[in-house]
């Protein structure tokens, strides 16, 4: 039994060397594609998430759900308005960003077609917004949706309007932009 023991022992030593050997060279591969992207595309690296904790309003309430659900960086809280026309959702990153991205996270458990004919825009003003996307939808429960602006939008606000009479519900918002990082 002591022999049956350790000679399985070893067998799993082994297949753990290969595959630890495997991680480690897929990491060196990983590290290698992601520099070259990097040289190839500067901002990549300057990419930083700029809403969450940042003040955050809807077009109404719906019980408890506030706003600041949908930028407080927990997928498990959302926000959601109630049925209105046109609901929407809006962000004050506190100051002008070049905004590159915006992502939406669904709600995990329900309301995913809830998602659908979203205008997402952003601009230096309330009456300077710019479109970054539009999203016809309907989404499907825990969709996470990526929307590249391009061109990147300069904007301190950034808002997620629904068309038609509905209710609108958020789990994330995510605002990616191209922060400079030089040393001063």
């Amino acid at each position: 039994m002591f022999l049956v023991f350790f000679s399985h022992f070893s067998i799993g030593l082994v297949t753990h060397e290969k595959l630890s050997t495997q991680i480690n060279t897929n990491t060196a591969i990983l590290r290698q594609i992601l520099a070259k992207l990097n040289r190839d595309n500067p901002d990549v690296e300057n990419l930083q998430e700029v809403a969450e904790g940042k003040t955050s309003t809807q077009s109404s309430q719906h019980t408890i759900y506030k706003p600041g659900n949908a930028n407080d960086g927990i997928l498990n809280t959302f926000s959601h308005t109630t049925g209105e026309q046109s609901p929407y959702w809006e962000v004050d990153l506190g100051r002008v960003y070049k905004i590159k991205q915006i992502e939406i996270f669904v709600r995990r458990y329900c309301c995913g077609d809830l998602i659908r004919q979203l205008d997402i825009t952003a601009g230096p003003s309330h009456n300077l917004m710019t479109r970054c996307a539009f999203y016809p939808g309907p989404a499907k429960t825990g969709y996470h949706l990526a929307f590249e602006c391009s061109p990147i939008i300069f904007g301190r606000y950034v808002k997620i309007q629904k068309n038609g009479t509905s209710n609108l519900a958020l789990a994330e918002v995510k605002v990616m932009a191209i922060v400079d990082r030089t040393v001063g």
